[in-house]
């Protein structure tokens, strides 16, 4: 059977999934792509934030690294915008600890589940706080970066509490026009 064949039956029988199957090579791995280097970047990161050393931030982020966070209207760029949020946290919290809890590579992406652990300095309350990041890398360094975190899950521990909007009342009825 001719290739044009293997390749018009592979995409009848199992669709575009088969097509990596038949091609000639493998494309070719960057270094940029090897997952553990990545994971390693990604670790060293979330040491600096747990050591409060936030200058270290230079070291594993991009000079034009862009902060992809939903929500952040501005998608800051460069070490100065992880640094930046991290003060501000910080000005709210002490003892910031960062636990690894997974930590996940595929080529140039790495995604980290991890545990936010601090104190609140105005109540004195612990709080920990789940949150997930994900990140792409590039040359050796965090070049994007997409960052959650329960914060409904840490305003509770807070003491706030959420509640339904208020509901506006019926519109009153209004009598027919006279005649």
């Amino acid at each position: 059977m001719s290739r044009a064949r293997h390749l018009l039956a592979a995409l009848l029988l199992g669709g575009l999934a088969a097509l990596p199957s038949l091609a000639q090579e493998a494309a070719p791995v960057h270094p940029e792509a090897n997952p553990e280097a990545n994971k390693a970047v990604v670790r060293r990161y979330f040491e600096a934030l747990s050591g409060g050393d936030l200058k270290k931030l230079d070291d594993v982020i991009a000079p034009d690294f862009v902060d992809r966070t939903p929500g952040n209207p501005n998608q800051t760029r460069g070490p100065g915008a992880i640094r930046d949020a991290q003060a501000k946290a910080r000005e709210l919290f002490t003892d910031v600890v960062y636990t690894m809890d997974d930590l996940l590579a595929d080529g140039d992406h790495v995604a980290a589940r991890y545990t936010v652990h601090a104190r609140h300095k105005a109540s004195g309350k612990a709080i920990e706080v789940t949150g997930a990041s994900f990140f792409r890398l590039a040359g050796g360094r965090i070049q994007e970066g997409w960052i959650v975190n329960d914060q409904i899950e840490l305003f509770r521990q807070l003491g706030y509490t959420l509640k339904p909007p208020a509901q506006a009342p019926p519109p009153a009825a209004t009598p027919p026009p006279a005649q």
